[in-house]
């Protein structure tokens, strides 16, 4: 194990946003740090080893870590890679947000249990991040844009804990179900796939879709795919038929209907004007 310390970022820095990738490794080299930070996965399928747990981590896994926490990062299995974006910030930091913003009791960082720290971001969420990361990084590494962004973070996570406990008119399984269909590769394997994680028969899984979110099995999977699509167009360089395909799409003609529909612009359209342009 080594230690990270914010005493080797540059003088001009309060804070760092970086993106990082892990291959798989048997054995992950773990680190410990003098400071807080907070990562989300942008792709992939990895494993988080922290204070000796291994957590599964999935596309939108997102997780506060302490400085008392000792982590590290591999893929899940030998043919798994995980890309994360991470976010470090001085202990004090928090402490002033928390003295400030959060004075019911403990909460966020506090947790010792990191199953308490942990949550699970869908594709709006991410990029609403990302988009607030970018503004982070035009600007200034100071305490000011730091303590902006962490604000504006842990705001979207207490909104979000606030809509869970708040919507009691949808069953748990089916929340949990809409949330795991919107991670890559789930969404690949459809409705079946859908239903499978459900854990209801097809008919009931229906039903309640129908009558309490007002929509289908189907279309919540396409919604899923298509959100997944567009994030690939924005920041990777791949081919349009190679998106559709990792998308489970088998006929490129329904992803580019279904994609338009949603965005009123065709894929290659979309990338023009929001993707990332290649160095």
């Amino acid at each position: 194990m080594y230690k990270l310390s914010a005493h080797d970022w540059p003088k001009s820095y309060t804070c760092t946003y970086e993106a990082h990738s892990y291959t798989y490794t048997e054995a992950p080299q773990t680190h410990c740090q003098d400071y807080c930070e907070f990562f989300w996965v942008e792709s992939g399928r990895g494993c988080h080893l922290i204070n000796n747990q291994r957590r599964l981590m999935e596309t939108g896994y997102f997780a506060l870590i302490r400085a008392d926490d000792q982590h590290g990062f591999s893929g899940w299995d030998t043919h798994d890679r995980v890309s994360l974006i991470n976010f470090a910030f001085p202990t004090d930091l928090w402490y002033e947000m928390r003295d400030s913003f959060f004075p019911q009791g403990l909460c966020f960082f506090d947790q010792s249990d990191i199953r308490m720290r942990e949550y699970q971001l869908d594709v709006d969420d991410r990029k609403r991040l990302r988009l607030m990361g970018i503004d982070l990084a035009a600007g200034r590494w100071n305490q000011v844009n730091a303590a902006a962004y962490l604000h504006a973070v842990l705001a979207l996570l207490a909104n979000r804990k606030r809509e869970l406990e708040n919507d009691d008119t949808i069953p748990a399984w089916l929340t949990r179900a809409t949330r795991s269909i919107e991670t890559w590769p789930n969404f690949v394997g459809g409705v079946p796939e859908f239903v499978r994680i459900a854990g209801r028969s097809h008919e009931h899984v229906s039903r309640n879709c129908r009558h309490l979110m007002q929509t289908t099995p189907r279309d919540i999977v396409n919604q899923a795919r298509i959100k997944w699509a567009s994030m690939q167009l924005e920041i990777s360089q791949k081919e349009i038929i190679e998106i559709a395909q990792e998308c489970g799409f088998e006929n490129l003609g329904h992803f580019y209907k279904l994609f338009k529909a949603h965005h009123q612009m065709t894929p290659r359209k979309y990338r023009l004007k929001y993707g990332v342009k290649a160095v």
